[in-house]
């Protein structure tokens, strides 16, 4: 059986804009992503093309905002959930090559 071809969803996405995106290669893209062990600082408007819902326990949503409290508190500047959780997809995304 022939492999399966690989699926890319470059095509299918389109930011609120309505003009498709400008689409890097991903060897590109995953290399000029600098790995940081804290997330980037809140800075503004992104332009953004999809909004998702995340559920958490209890304990999951007190570790977040321990982990905020503590970055903000170490000298890190304003801290998100969105920058925590947009950084550890980004990781996430790189350790497995997508």
């Amino acid at each position: 059986m022939s492999p399966r071809p690989k699926a890319s969803l470059d095509d299918l996405t389109v930011p609120k804009g309505g003009e498709p995106a400008q689409v890097q290669s991903n060897s590109a893209s995953a290399s000029a992503v600098p790995q940081s062990a804290a997330p980037a600082r809140a800075t503004g408007a992104k332009n953004y093309a999809h909004t998702l819902s995340l559920r958490l326990t209890a304990e999951q949503y007190r570790r977040l905002r321990r982990y905020v409290a503590r970055m903000e508190d170490d000298g890190h500047g304003r801290v998100t959930h969105q920058s925590v959780i947009e950084t550890a997809l980004g990781e996430y995304l790189d350790r497995q090559g997508r």
